[in-house]
């Protein structure tokens, strides 16, 4: 069993970290106002295309205003690596994602710079561009997308346990693209797979259909836009109890259809944490950051299927601590289902034992007496959601808590 953990890990240099510390003190100590307008055309990066993220929306993203009115959004611009703007379409919040940090997108860049059959791809070798269309960039997304997960030291978008249904995975990009050039579609394909393939998964789960993932806008180069989906969840944590129940009833929603809506594949989200959630102003629970997530085809040929294929995989890991999620990818993918969605909510953000430091108590902490004393098997059913037991099935009893969670909040309302 190979067990998968997270690590994010952010890197300055000490010249940088001074000047932001000399900011940070000019910013507490004096009133500035800040009021800059963020050249768009600067984010988009289009001249690196076609290894972008595409090109069919620009003029919709070129108008979108990016203005940096105080000192935290400006040492954001400056310093910050995860280059995620906020922005304004008329009177609409959107966010803006590069999708990398600077030091990721500058790492792939040199590779395609370095690798003599992607040459033609860098912008130090345009004079190379007319042998563009010599490499099979559809062979490159499925060798990328079914690799190994010991291959890198990320997961990004893997489809197991075969690739033979991908182009029933990617029809709805198909679909949109059908009037771009098929070489440069699989180019931009190949860029994001290899990137962050967070597009990819907006547009094939698409929040027109129900499911809970921000409704995504476009791209332009090395930018897309993406609706703003509401607050973080960790802004919650202090929320009326009954209305943290409500958040929680959507985001055990979300494990059922990650899990079952779709009849030809199961996502099972490996980067769930409090940084990847927002809610909107209903209460509903959206995951913003789809980077990192396994896909499972459920209907693979009888020669593909493992011994334990027709049973539930089920996390049996059992290692109570904070901010450690263990799970094994190879194990989800020898199973057609896998209570792996359900896990990682439970035990991550509702568990008092194992939940994320940031959510002491689990984020439905407090539980009024009233509550505890007339739903009695609450607290049991968030045990049993987090924790392995042989004797209880962890779907079902995800699935029974927000029934229960649901029965309250209705008769609270």
């Amino acid at each position: 069993m190979i067990l998968s953990y997270l690590y994010n890990i952010i890197k300055f240099k000490k010249c940088s970290l001074v000047l932001i510390i000399g900011l940070i003190i000019i910013f507490v100590n004096v009133n500035i106002n800040v009021n800059i307008n963020v050249p768009i055309e600067k984010l988009c990066e289009v001249h690196k295309c076609p290894a972008c993220y595409g090109i069919s929306e620009c003029n919709y993203i070129k108008n979108i205003n990016v203005t940096l009115n105080d000192m935290y959004s400006l040492i954001n611009y400056l310093f910050g690596v995860k280059n995620v703007f906020m922005g304004k379409y008329f009177k609409s919040k959107v966010v803006l994602k590069k999708l990398a940090h600077t030091s990721e997108l500058t790492a792939f860049d040199d590779m395609l710079c370095k690798n003599r059959n992607l040459q033609f791809l860098c912008k130090n070798n345009v004079e190379t561009y007319n042998h563009s269309f010599k490499v099979d960039f559809y062979e490159l997304v499925k060798r990328k997308i079914v690799s190994s997960f010991m291959e890198d030291h990320k997961s990004l978008l893997r489809l197991c346990p075969s690739a033979r249904n991908i182009d029933i995975l990617f029809y709805n990009l198909y679909v949109k693209n059908k009037e771009l050039d098929a070489n440069i579609f699989y180019i931009n394909l190949w860029t994001l797979v290899t990137i962050n393939p967070e597009p990819l998964l907006l547009q094939i789960l698409p929040e027109s259909k129900g499911w809970p993932v921000p409704k995504y806008l476009g791209s332009c180069g090395r930018i897309i836009a993406e609706e703003y989906a509401g607050s973080p969840i960790a802004t919650y944590y202090d929320a009326p109890w009954i209305y943290r129940a409500k958040i929680v009833s959507s985001l055990l929603n979300a494990a059922h259809m990650f899990t079952f809506k779709n009849k030809h594949f199961g996502f099972y989200l490996t980067d769930i944490s409090l940084d990847n959630i927002a809610v909107n102003s209903n209460g509903i629970a959206k995951f913003i950051d789809l980077e990192n997530i396994i896909v499972v085809d459920k209907n693979i040929l009888d020669k593909d299927k493992s011994a334990t294929w027709n049973k539930i995989q089920e996390n049996t890991i059992d290692i109570n601590c904070f901010d450690c999620f263990p799970f094994s990818s190879i194990d989800i993918c020898n199973h057609r289902l896998s209570d792996h969605n359900y896990y990682a909510i439970c035990r991550i953000l509702l568990s008092p034992k194992t939940s994320d430091s940031l959510i002491p108590g689990g984020f439905l902490h407090d539980i009024p007496n009233d509550i505890l004393k007339r739903y009695p098997d609450l607290e049991n059913l968030i045990n049993q959601c987090a924790f392995y037991d042989r004797l209880q099935n962890r779907i079902d009893r995800g699935q029974h808590l927000k029934q229960l969670l649901d029965a309250i909040v209705e008769k609270k309302e």
